[in-house]
């Protein structure tokens, strides 16, 4: 049983293509992680249960900037070959530790909401992001890696793939 209070986000950057927009970035919805799965039934069955498509649903990431960033309108439009890295780094403040959290995705700018413009405010705008690669690190160690397009998955270094690849030739 683990007792202890929980980390707590001390701070966070977020970097697009190399860039870090520190001070530029005051919200970042990380994308949800979804399996894709199909309800099924048959006869005897006391009722449904979900199978996995051996697939995941590739849910956007969402980033709120201070301002229109310039060099973040020029992403917008980027066509399917062209994904940028972006990244956020985080610092996980425990009791006596601090860990690094990580999340990186090769993606594409594919909306941009400039939001209002008002006068002695903020002119947020927020910026969606698709992805084609997804990893997650803590403390250096690879915790989550997917990649729609080469067809890899791995899970707490667990290779979910292994044997659809090595069944297609392509492991």
């Amino acid at each position: 049983m683990i007792r202890r209070p929980p980390k707590v986000l001390a701070d966070f950057a977020w970097y697009q293509d190399g860039v870090g927009m520190i001070g530029l970035t005051p919200k970042i919805k990380l994308p949800p992680l979804t399996r894709e799965v199909e309800e099924y039934i048959a006869g005897g069955m006391a009722g449904t249960i979900k199978i996995d498509m051996a697939a995941v649903q590739a849910e956007d990431l969402e980033v709120t900037l201070a301002e229109p960033n310039i060099e973040t309108i020029k992403m917008f439009g980027l066509a399917n070959g062209q994904e940028k890295q972006f990244v956020f780094r985080s610092a996980m403040k425990g009791t006596s530790s601090v860990d690094k959290f990580v999340v990186k995705v090769l993606g594409r700018v594919i909306g941009l909401e400039l939001g209002e413009i008002e006068r002695k405010k903020l002119a947020e705008t927020t910026c969606k992001i698709t992805w084609t690669e997804y990893t997650i690190e803590n403390n250096g160690e690879e915790i989550l890696k997917i990649d729609l397009i080469s067809g890899i998955e791995r899970v707490g270094g667990t290779d979910l793939r292994a044997e659809i690849n090595k069944a297609l030739g392509i492991a």
